[in-house]
């Protein structure tokens, strides 16, 4: 019989990926038919079922699905809602006693959460002000869990995540600055950045940020049932985008090909700088440079473009 798992990784993009890395044990893992929303939650009522009929009693669901982004209209969000709202419905479906000793982990965002927020660095208690449907829809899916584990024996850890970025990024999202800027750079091809270059952001390496939400989620099974913890996860420093441009010319020796003030920055913060005021101890577990992240980045896109030779 195989071992039973403890974690399910809902979502194995970028970040889902690096948190099943850094777990060091095989995570419970689901075929999920994204494409449709109804035969999504169909595999998710599956699955769950599955996950919880072999996990031990004390077990955790990281949900790092979703192909939103800032640019995203609400009809393309709400998609994804119904299908995370949905997925909490399946959890209520099962009596306290199976619940009890469950956590649940939510990836949501600084960027939606703070954008029109004022007086950075903003901190858990700084009153959110989404400025896009995608700040409005990642709050609603945080108030969803919320609703959740108030009503039932449930844990909840819901991290408002800073830019994130690494190897493996998805370049078709249209997010991920610094990977879209790496691979301008690999490529040769200019890269449109529609925000001013004293924009400021909090940084993170995907690494980092699945290194603390793993601990993370093993401290949320401490605190008391139905409980929500909500933590900001970054680096704690912010750069402007000139200096990410700089900093990877420098690196490179060579410049970066940009064009600026091409597109659309609704939604858009002049400046999120950030302060975890939230188990503040797991912030030390940020501890890749930006050099050193840079770095990874471009090894890895350059990796990708490289083409095979033929003999």
């Amino acid at each position: 019989m195989a071992a039973a798992t403890t974690e399910w990784i809902i979502g194995r993009g970028l970040l889902g990926s690096a948190i099943a890395q850094q777990l060091g044990h095989d995570a419970y893992a689901a075929q999920v038919r994204w494409e449709d929303p109804e035969l999504a939650v169909e595999d998710l009522r599956t699955s769950l079922s599955a996950f919880l009929a072999q996990a031990p009693s004390s077990w955790a669901i990281l949900w790092t699905a979703g192909r939103g982004v800032t640019s995203s209209t609400h009809d393309q969000l709400d998609v994804e809602a119904r299908v995370f709202h949905a997925f909490l419905d399946l959890l209520r479906e099962y009596p306290e006693t199976r619940l009890d000793g469950g956590r649940i982990f939510l990836a949501s965002s600084v960027g939606g959460a703070y954008a029109g927020s004022t007086a950075p660095p903003f901190t858990e208690l700084t009153p959110t002000a989404p400025l896009s449907a995608y700040g409005e829809v990642k709050l609603e899916m945080e108030d969803s869990l919320r609703s959740l584990v108030a009503a039932t024996a449930l844990r909840g850890l819901i991290a408002r995540i800073t830019n994130l970025y690494g190897p493996g990024q998805d370049l078709g999202k249209g997010q991920g600055l610094i990977s879209v800027i790496v691979e301008s750079y690999v490529t040769g091809r200019p890269v449109s950045i529609y925000v001013p270059l004293d924009t400021l952001r909090d940084y993170i390496y995907v690494d980092d940020c699945a290194r603390i939400v793993v601990a993370g989620v093993d401290r949320l099974a401490r605190e008391t049932s139905g409980t929500v913890v909500t933590k900001i996860i970054g680096s704690m420093g912010a750069l402007s985008v000139g200096a990410i441009v700089g900093e990877i010319s420098r690196l490179r020796r060579k410049p970066v090909p940009i064009v600026t003030g091409q597109g659309n920055s609704t939604g858009q913060s002049g400046d999120l700088r950030v302060r975890s005021i939230v188990w503040p101890d797991l912030d030390a577990l940020a501890s890749t440079t930006m050099p050193a992240g840079l770095g990874a980045t471009y090894r890895a896109q350059l990796a990708q473009h490289i083409l095979p030779s033929h003999t």
